[in-house]
């Protein structure tokens, strides 16, 4: 069996995706693949208990008979109670290598950097599973440079550096910097760079239900729940200037506005593309605004807390509820089809 780690050398790298898709490229292959998520990530509750949600959504992703708990046999968090490793955890990460595949790919934690205190790091993980690690980035110029040499070297002593993915990459402005100077300058100090993958706005997409489930905020009016967000916007303007900026911003839109701004509102509803309307400070909307959402068929919900507070988590939603749907899932495999060299990947894994 071969094992494959995934480490990102930041949060919000595209590991999970990366994951979904790699699995995905290498079962067409004919290979048994399986997935495995030694340490997760308590990121919210199901049934009363911590859940890794990346567990739910690569199971959903591959069709996996499996729980998501049984991917994820050790879970981490915030408490300083869980900033030492469980009794018996180590036990419980080994036992992953007992699966029956041929390549297992692991998931490694948020970033590179966490868990060193707990003694439950990648590269501890890693090493102690014999599984090469598959650097992650979201390419951001010369930081990102850094950032996978700086990992390299923490990897040093304790697991083995397979390569690097540069992700997130701008298609217009920096994709012929990477491929033509970014790789081969990595290459040269022993990075071997497997893939390089365009950015991809409709990869970070979230559907308008998981927005609403999140934010635990009221629906008002019930639109599509599977309509997809691509970009969240602010409603702080006057009407008729949000109405000009709602037509140039590109994708799928949620406005995030005062209970009390119908102007906004009204301009929201005006414009096509957007699929759900966030109104804060629990403030009710006129009941205009509920006739015309419900006619459109745009979500409106209710949420009490004030418009930055919505706007921020709302936010922090996208890209961190990946793979929400079949064309998202289609997106990944082209992404992968076209910016991974899957052969030269499994030559490295020997």
């Amino acid at each position: 069996m071969k094992a494959l780690y995934l480490a990102a050398v930041e949060e919000k790298a595209g590991k999970t995706s990366l994951a979904v898709g790699l699995a995905r490229a290498c079962s067409d292959q004919g290979l048994r693949v399986a997935y495995r998520k030694p340490v997760g990530w308590a990121s919210t509750y199901r049934e009363g208990r911590p859940f890794d949600r990346d567990a739910q959504v690569v199971v959903d992703a591959l069709g996996l008979s499996q729980e998501p708990e049984e991917l994820v046999p050790v879970l981490g968090g915030e408490a300083p109670r869980a900033w030492r490793p469980p009794e018996g955890a180590w036990g419980r990460i080994l036992a992953v290598r007992e699966v029956e595949t041929d390549l297992l790919i692991l998931e490694g934690r948020r970033w590179i950097g966490r868990g060193f205190l707990s003694g439950l790091s990648d590269p501890a993980i890693a090493g102690r599973l014999s599984a090469p690690v598959l650097l992650v980035a979201r390419y951001q110029g010369e930081p990102t440079v850094d950032r996978l040499l700086a990992a390299g070297r923490l990897l040093s002593g304790e697991a083995q550096l397979l390569g690097a993915v540069l992700n997130q990459v701008s298609a217009d402005t920096e994709l012929e910097e990477v491929r033509g100077y970014v790789v081969p300058l990595l290459e040269e100090r022993g990075v071997p760079v497997v893939g390089v993958l365009p950015f991809e706005r409709r990869l970070r997409a979230v559907r308008v239900e998981l927005v609403v489930e999140e934010l635990g905020a009221e629906v008002l009016v019930t639109g599509d729940p599977e309509a997809e967000v691509e970009r969240f916007l602010v409603g702080a303007m006057g009407g008729e200037a949000a109405l000009r900026y709602l037509r140039r911003i590109p994708g799928q839109l949620g406005v995030v506005t005062g209970g009390d701004r119908a102007d906004i509102q009204a301009a929201a509803l005006a414009s096509p593309r957007v699929r759900v309307l966030i109104l804060t400070g629990g403030l009710r909307p006129e009941r205009a605004i509920i006739t015309q959402a419900a006619e459109r068929g745009v979500t409106v919900a209710l949420a009490p807390q004030d418009t930055m507070t919505v706007a921020e988590a709302a936010e922090g939603l996208l890209g961190r509820l990946p793979l929400s749907g079949t064309r998202q899932l289609a997106l990944v495999d082209q992404l992968v089809r076209e910016g991974i060299d899957i052969e030269r990947l499994l030559e490295l894994l020997g």
